[in-house]
């Protein structure tokens, strides 16, 4: 987590939506803005701004949110931006072929509902640490 934060001089940037804003407040209290820079998202054009100024290293997406595309069109299109950012999918669906389709569009994950602080807290830890192993493989190059 330390290289990832040091590499850019700047705090791990996170986009949310949906149910995952609920627990901001937890987040700046236990992280620390020193740490953590959310960014509420409220529709796809707003997330894939933050994407497109490389403003976040990662994203919180509720299936449940009402944007005009599925949650599923809208990680297709972060895919063709930037083929690495990691995006926690939190969903209702049950269903094996949703299920698959959103890890065929390389989700880092999918979290059922309802989704709880301590797996937030948990997908945000692993999130990190990911991205710390590829910042430390490209320094070593």
């Amino acid at each position: 987590m330390v290289a990832a934060v040091n590499q850019r001089n700047a705090p791990f940037g996170l986009a949310v939506s949906g149910e995952a804003q609920s627990w901001l407040p937890a987040l700046e209290r236990i992280l620390g803005p020193r740490w953590l820079r959310t960014y509420k998202v409220s529709d796809d054009q707003e997330l894939l701004e933050v994407v497109q100024r490389g403003l976040v290293d990662a994203a919180v997406l509720d299936d449940g949110v009402c944007w005009q595309i599925s949650v599923l069109q809208v990680l297709r299109m972060v895919r063709r931006m930037n083929a690495l950012l990691p995006v926690v999918v939190v969903t209702a669906h049950r269903d094996r072929r949703w299920l698959e389709d959103a890890l065929r569009l390389a989700a880092f994950s999918v979290v059922a509902k309802p989704l709880e602080l301590e797996e937030l807290l948990r997908q945000i830890q692993r999130m990190m640490f990911r991205l710390d192993q590829m910042l430390r493989e490209d320094t070593e190059r």
